[in-house]
């Protein structure tokens, strides 16, 4: 069976600019997020998001329907975020922590509630940037992008047991952390 989303990028290959627009206008915040969180960097994770689509526009011609669309370009983001790790920790480059999250949580109504959501957002984002970039990929993946295992498994190229252990480890280890950031 294939998804709207295929079906899109199936009338895309056959010609129709439109069904490009539509996958762009409907994926690039989702992808934008993603890379955001996994690559560290608001800027780079921008032109990442590009990238995604000049690979997706590139690769029209030989689209194959075979898994979901989400699965395939969340692969596809995956490993350019890959990529610019590599190439990040080869130049001895850190990546940026200061993350644009507006609209991540929503703030409450009093200036106490929003200072207290926002300790909050950035106590998870430490958190999340101390996992290791498979769990944090697998994890960001099920939770905010609502992807299966399966796709998850295919997106990352593993093992759906691989992508159950990763989140696993990945939850024990944010309890572990925001339980020792919330200590005195």
């Amino acid at each position: 069976m294939v998804d709207d989303d295929a079906r899109l990028m199936l009338a895309f290959r056959d010609g129709d600019r439109r069904a490009f627009e539509a996958l762009f206008s409907r994926y690039t915040p989702r992808i934008l997020t993603f890379l955001t969180r996994l690559v560290r960097d608001r800027a780079r994770a921008e032109e990442l998001t590009q990238d995604v689509f000049v690979r997706i526009y590139n690769a029209a011609d030989r689209y194959q329907a075979s898994a979901r669309f989400s699965t395939w370009i969340f692969g596809i983001a995956h490993n350019l975020a890959l990529n610019e790790l590599s190439r990040a920790h080869r130049r001895h480059e850190r990546p940026a922590t200061d993350l644009d999250l507006a609209g991540q949580v929503d703030p409450a109504p009093g200036v106490d509630d929003r200072l207290e959501a926002d300790r909050k957002r950035q106590q998870i984002e430490r958190a999340l940037a101390k996992l290791p970039e498979r769990q944090r990929a697998a994890l960001l993946l099920r939770s905010e992008q609502g992807l299966d295992y399966s796709e998850i498994a295919l997106a990352l190229e593993t093992t759906v047991p691989s992508v159950k252990s990763l989140i696993h480890r990945a939850r024990e280890t944010l309890l572990a952390e925001l339980g020792s950031e919330t200590s005195p």
